[in-house]
């Protein structure tokens, strides 16, 4: 039983990209306190970007360090039987399913939320979705659930979503 597919990631990357948003926060506003001519609409500016920035900077270091204590890993794998994602953030999202049993994947764009979405079905009428919070390659892993079931309806471009 041989992998076709995966694709893991660490939480700790997440971590160090949120601390890497702080930095780059904090660069943009020395750099807009230097840059932006002294004004009184620049004071009311800058009175609340310390507020609304100080409170994003907090939300993002507590986050970064939850993420960096707890170090969960996402977990998305296909072989010839089984297609499984393991998400530490949703207990929903996480699921196992034989390849057998799914029979399409669909990628809608909802144009009154701007949204998309990926559906998986099942033979049973269940509906799943798959996290776009993740960086994986969905042509790879839609190479791989052809490959072990090649009776699922798959998306002619993994890139692209139907407007519904």
């Amino acid at each position: 039983m041989s992998e076709l597919y995966r694709y893991e990631s660490r939480q700790r990357w997440t971590s160090m990209t949120l601390v890497l948003n702080m930095v780059v926060l904090l660069v943009m506003y020395f750099a807009a306190s230097h840059l932006i001519a002294p004004s009184e609409g620049r004071e009311q500016l800058f009175f609340w970007a310390r507020i609304m920035g100080g409170l994003i900077e907090l939300c993002l270091l507590f986050t970064a360090i939850y993420f960096w204590i707890q170090n969960g890993t996402f977990r998305m794998v296909v072989n010839s039987e089984r297609f499984e994602v393991s998400d530490p953030l949703s207990e929903s999202a996480s699921f196992s399913i034989p390849v057998n049993e799914i029979v399409a994947i669909d990628q809608t764009h909802q144009k009154q939320s701007n949204s998309n979405s990926i559906v998986l079905h099942t033979t049973y009428g269940e509906r799943m979705r798959l996290t776009q919070t993740y960086h994986y390659n969905r042509t790879k892993l839609y190479a791989a659930l052809a490959k072990a079931n090649p009776d699922i309806r798959l998306p002619k471009n993994a890139w692209r979503f139907k407007q519904v």
